[in-house]
């Protein structure tokens, strides 16, 4: 099976009853499909509405394939693509994630990934199959003109860092 290029969602086993829910998010049949080893796992939790995080990836060399999925809540998912040679280079995709969709977002390298939760107390983990290097975070600023991401939500809640990532403009020079 080849390596998908492009995001895609992946749909998992989930089981409910009576008691609550249980459900398979990772697994060798998995494993197989995406062709890489977990090296971390990431918890996210985003207490309001509107909070909105990224757009975010790993710089050269340690660029990294990931997974999300959303564990409580709901999320307006977006990747934009960083392969210079791709025809949809720094073009946006959306994806809807939520806790009873059985489904997570596979995103491979050479994306950027952001998000912004569509309720409150949204819980997300990621798995990443590189570990996090500090000096090589980037991102580009969520509301970048040329990128025209339309977020659900006007109220929006960002962190310093992502009201400060460079503009599209930067990464067409990568």
């Amino acid at each position: 099976m080849n390596k998908p290029k492009i995001p895609k969602i992946i749909r998992f086993l989930k089981i409910k009853d009576n008691r609550g829910q249980f459900a398979k998010l990772y697994s060798q049949s998995i494993k197989k499909k995406l062709f890489f080893n977990i090296k971390e796992i990431n918890y996210s939790f985003n207490k309001n509405k509107g909070t909105l995080r990224g757009i975010h990836f790993q710089g050269q060399p340690k660029n990294e394939e990931k997974i999300v999925c959303c564990l409580k809540g709901s999320i307006f998912d977006v990747t934009v693509d960083l392969r210079k040679n791709s025809k949809n280079f720094l073009k946006c995709k959306t994806f809807k994630l939520d806790d009873t969709l059985n489904q997570m977002l596979y995103i491979p390298k050479g994306f950027a990934h952001g998000f912004q939760t569509l309720s409150d107390n949204t819980i997300l983990i990621y798995m990443h199959s590189e570990k996090f290097y500090k000096k090589l975070d980037k991102g580009i600023h969520p509301f970048d003109k040329l990128l025209n991401i339309k977020w659900p939500i006007k109220k929006k809640i960002m962190s310093p860092k992502d009201n400060n990532l460079k503009s599209s403009k930067y990464f067409k020079g990568l």
